[in-house]
């Protein structure tokens, strides 16, 4: 998306548009396919909300059954947990994250669920204080679309037991056209709204309720529709476009008699695919999906439509889950089919998804109507299982594949989310960006390439850190960093690897579990050196860097084997340099990370089951390691850590406690192994990349001499 700057929007002096504004220009050949995202609008505290649900209970939304949702099935993507955390729709700060990562990965619109009844609006907080007071709103559009439907309580409701009523429309004309002099009045002047060839978008959800409340007159329907143009006329802000969400094909064309202006769908969930076949798969208790069983109606549905008068704007879902709104008492498999008891989509990985998105992409080009648009569900709808953010599961793997489709916006930077601080970074974007080395979505490399630079580069390959259980492929080091590396004409490598609950849950006998993210590591260096000539880097001058458990990681295999990876540096940052609970508990008494690693609920269990575990101890700590290599074969090793600590002082943090560094190089002078440490924290954790660029250049010239 354009930045706010570029727009030729002219504002008036209350900050909104005059309808002179608005010159369409048409050029159909160079016009690109937008893409709307949904956005429900539930993750704050509101006041209807306290009314309904009690006030200590919604103090952020449905955020609580996010937390504490269950594991049901095999691969069952639950507990989901955000990267960015539980924001608040509510905040501009917590929003302007979620347009920064929106808009880069190339999504255009977020398209707000609204909930409007009879004059009382609820939930309109994340819309009016959230993007609208977001300082970088400019970066994306957003459109209303009207939920219209009864409110009931889904949250967490009895299996089989009526559902009470929240708020009930009123199905009149009154009850639709203040919500247009409202919208008139609060948005549709604003120039962050979407206008979809020069009109303003509104979207109506479900549109065949709102037209059988309206006795499916389409001579009364359509006189409606063209009294809220008017209105819209009238305050000056030019033309609607009314878009009718729900109308299969036995409706569709009914749908152009009332006046409407397009059509789309809301999602493809289980309740779309064939009733035979979902019936028959319940009765034998399996209430999973594959997610790619969906395509077929998916794409059936977008041919039917297109076939019909009005312009069909494909829809694509990014899975289905709604067990977070289930009752945590209610046995599972569901005994009965009852919302939010549903059948479930599994294996919906970003892979997957990004295979129907570039389909609905190339519909949306080829079709003669020119929708110009995707429309996906959703952005934020965890609790049915669409959403797109960064999270435990799939990392920011959604996200990547609308950038793959429909490029980022700038094409040069890619925004990121670092689990461990939630905060956002900006770096340059990679050459070679998510590249695969195995089937997992989380076995992935990005590669960055310096600019004007001629090759074949020095390489640093980094790991990220988070215990083996978080992070992420780019992390707040390589924030820090990267363009610092870049500088000096050194290739990095980011990988991303499997958390040990993904071991866990691929159940593929990795034992202990730590060995299947040390083993993606391995295999994605492996990659990287069959790769090495199409990524123009000099495998002489290879070197390894990671944070905490990364740095852990690296140590691990630049030491393996006698170095057997050829490895020429390697740069661990707060790094644990032993994974033996024995010497871990005698370096720093009250040490208690590790044990999740082997297996163990906590350290002590790993402490006192040492001896079960020794031959992989001797196998994976870098202490160990050390001691066994041929020194002449140990890479040159530049270790990083915060302050140092006076005598006697106990450190704050003894999972990344400094004495693991002093330990572990007094442990490689002995050896004959060149080891340096350097001191500073999280300020100075670029310092070691800069010192082992310079050291992986020294090497280069040595080589030319």
């Amino acid at each position: 998306m354009n930045r706010i700057a570029t727009f030729a929007f002219v504002l008036t002096a209350a900050g909104c548009l005059r309808a002179s504004d608005f010159a369409v220009t048409s050029n159909d050949s160079a016009k690109k396919i937008e893409v709307a995202c949904v956005y429900y609008p539930h993750w704050h505290r509101y006041p209807k909300g306290d009314e309904w649900f009690g006030a200590d209970n919604w103090k952020q939304g449905e955020w609580a059954f996010v937390k504490d949702a269950r594991r049901l099935y095999p691969n069952h993507k639950q507990p989901m947990v955000p990267y960015a955390g539980y924001l608040d729709g509510s905040d501009p700060e917590d929003m302007a994250k979620e347009i920064a990562l929106a808009a880069n990965a190339g999504i255009d619109v977020f398209l707000y669920d609204y909930y409007w009844y009879d004059g009382k609006v609820t939930q309109e907080e994340s819309l009016e204080k959230g993007f609208l007071r977001a300082l970088n709103r400019g970066r994306m559009k957003f459109a209303l679309m009207w939920c219209y439907h009864e409110r009931r309580d889904q949250f967490r409701p009895k299996l089989g037991e009526q559902r009470r009523m929240l708020m009930s429309l009123a199905h009149t004309k009154e009850e639709f056209l203040g919500l247009i002099r409202y919208s008139a009045e609060h948005y549709f002047n604003k120039p962050e709204y979407w206008r979809k060839d020069g009109r303003i978008f509104f979207s109506i959800y479900d549109a065949p309720y709102f037209c059988s409340k309206r006795g499916n007159d389409a001579g009364r329907i359509k006189a409606e529709l063209d009294e809220a143009r008017e209105i819209v006329r009238a305050a000056g802000l030019g033309e609607l476009h009314f878009n009718a969400q729900g109308a299969g094909p036995r409706l569709a064309d009914f749908m152009a008699d009332c006046g409407f202006d397009s059509l789309t769908d809301y999602n493809t969930s289980p309740y779309h695919m064939p009733a035979e076949t979902t019936s028959a798969m319940r009765a034998k208790g399996e209430w999973e999906i594959d997610y790619r069983a969906s395509f077929p109606t998916v794409r059936r549905r977008w041919q039917e439509m297109s076939s019909k008068k009005l312009p069909y704007i494909p829809n694509v879902t990014t899975g289905w889950d709604s067990t977070p709104r289930c009752r945590l008492d209610e046995p599972y498999p569901w005994r009965i089919l009852d919302y939010p008891y549903t059948m479930s989509f599994t294996n919906n990985t970003p892979e997957a998804f990004r295979e129907i998105l570039s389909e609905a992409k190339a519909h949306a080009e080829n079709d003669p109507k020119k929708p110009e648009a995707v429309y996906i569900n959703g952005w934020n709808e965890y609790t049915e299982g669409t959403y797109l953010v960064p999270n435990n599961f799939d990392s920011d793997g959604f996200l990547r594949a609308v950038a793959a489709v429909f490029g980022r916006h700038p094409s040069d930077e890619y925004t990121y989310v670092n689990p461990s601080d939630k905060a956002l970074y900006t770096v340059p974007a990679a050459k070679f960006e998510n590249v695969a080395y195995g089937t997992h979505p989380k076995q992935k490399i990005d590669v960055f390439i310096p600019d004007n630079k001629v090759g074949p580069f020095p390489a640093v390959i980094y790991i990220h850190g988070g215990g083996w259980s978080g992070g992420a492929m780019e992390d707040a080091i390589i924030g820090a960093s990267l363009k610092h590396l870049l500088e000096r004409g050194v290739a990095v490598v980011s990988i991303g690897y499997r958390y040990l609950r993904d071991v866990l849950m691929d159940n593929c006998g990795e034992n202990p579990p730590v060995m299947g993210c040390l083993n993606d590591c391995e295999a994605a260096v492996k990659f990287v050196k069959a790769h090495s000539n199409e990524y123009g880097i000099d495998v002489s001058r290879m070197a390894l860097a990671g944070g905490s458990a990364g740095g852990c990681t690296a140590l691990y295999l630049s030491l393996k084997n006698d170095n057997s990876l050829g490895v020429c540096s390697v740069a661990p940052i707060i790094a644990q340099t032993s994974m033996d609970p024995l010497e871990m508990q005698r370096w720093i008494p009250d040490i208690t990370y590790g044990g999740s690693a082997f297996g163990c609920r906590d350290f002590g269990e790993w402490l006192s089951r040492r001896e079960d575990f020794l031959a992989y101890i001797e196998h994976i700590s870098p202490a160990a390691l050390a001691r066994h290599i041929d020194a002449e074969k140990a890479p040159v090793i530049f270790l990083q850590y915060g302050t140092p600590l006076a005598n006697g002082e106990k450190s704050r943090d003894p999972t990344h406690s400094p004495v693991f560094g002093e330990r572990f190089k007094d442990l490689c002078l002995e050896r004959g192994i060149q080891c340096e440490i350097g001191y500073g924290g999280k300020p100075h954790f670029g310092d070691v990349f800069i010192k082992l660029a310079d050291y992986l250049q020294s090497k280069g010239k040595e080589l030319k001499k």
